[in-house]
């Protein structure tokens, strides 16, 4: 019986005759992967599951019944974060962190940063504590450098982090975070068809709009929507069309700013996103009767 997940791919890579060099290409650096074998760091689900690519075996392989039980338990605990991260309930998230931090499943590795990640949420949005957020983000990351950042969880991060110096007005340094997580984002081949993509790309499109940069934020809504097309999934879909339209409105392209406005209220019509739909027909309604955007 293995002690550890690391015994497991150390032993599995000595079998097959792979390095951990090979094994590291385009997952994380080769000394995570030591560290990994002699279980002095826990790897990530999503590590886990491109290590478990490389190999070609399923990824229950590395997890014995207990891993498999508290994984599929914390997968249950994400759910219920994204679905309130979706909504901003902002008090359900304390609460779901509040409860989790008491559990000892939880309580290391990647599963207690996830938390700690959605703790620092409520310490900006419910507490109004920006730098208390952003210490607490910063303890969320895996390395110190973050040039070299490589999970996913550390993008998201670097990503609040980016939305909390835009907030702050504090626009240079949101455009560093953000655009520290894209460069990393772009080297990391198995995260680049992850959601978090387009949500970098959206928020350095938001943050270039309030610089004046009208121009390279309409560049980012256009490569964020060519990513919604080419993954065929509607996230950020409407956002994007209509941080598009207003760019194009405040560059004085007036005619192709509104028709992507009234897209955007058609996509959020099917979407049925009630407050969405209050939000962008008022801003069309305003605009066609003052030619002012607010």
């Amino acid at each position: 019986m293995y002690e550890n997940t690391g015994e497991k791919i150390r032993e599995l890579r000595k079998q097959t005759g792979m390095s951990q060099a090979f094994l590291a290409n385009k997952v994380c650096s080769q000394s995570e992967i030591s560290r990994i074998e002699r279980g002095l760091n826990e790897p990530s689900y999503q590590m886990l599951w491109a290590i478990s690519k490389k190999f070609d075996v399923d990824i229950n392989y590395f997890l014995d019944e207990h891993s498999k039980e508290r994984e599929d338990y914390f997968q249950e605990v994400k759910e219920l974060l994204e679905e309130a991260r979706r909504d901003r309930d902002y008090s359900l998230i304390e609460e779901i962190v509040d409860q989790e931090s008491k559990n000892p499943l939880l309580q290391k590795g990647h599963r207690h940063k996830y938390l700690k990640w959605h703790k620092a949420m409520t310490v900006y949005h419910l507490h109004k504590d920006a730098a208390g957020a952003v210490s607490l983000f910063m303890d969320c990351l895996s390395n110190g450098d973050l040039d070299l950042l490589i999970t996913e969880l550390d993008m998201n991060v670097l990503n609040s982090i980016g939305i909390i110096k835009r907030n702050e007005g504090e626009l240079k340094e949101a455009v560093y975070y953000l655009e520290k997580a894209l460069r990393i984002l772009k080297r990391m081949a198995s995260l680049k068809k992850e959601r978090i993509v387009r949500k970098v790309y959206y928020n350095l499109s938001k943050v270039h709009s309030d610089l004046g940069e009208y121009k390279l934020s309409a560049g980012y809504c256009e490569k964020g929507l060519a990513l919604c097309l080419s993954e065929e999934d509607m996230f950020l879909f409407a956002e994007f069309h209509y941080q598009l339209g207003r760019n194009l409105l405040l560059l004085g392209n007036e005619e192709e700013g509104l028709r992507y406005w009234e897209k955007t209220r058609t996509i959020i019509e099917l979407q049925q996103k009630k407050n969405l739909l209050k939000f962008i027909e008022s801003e069309i309604e305003n605009y066609r009767a003052t030619g002012i955007i607010k």
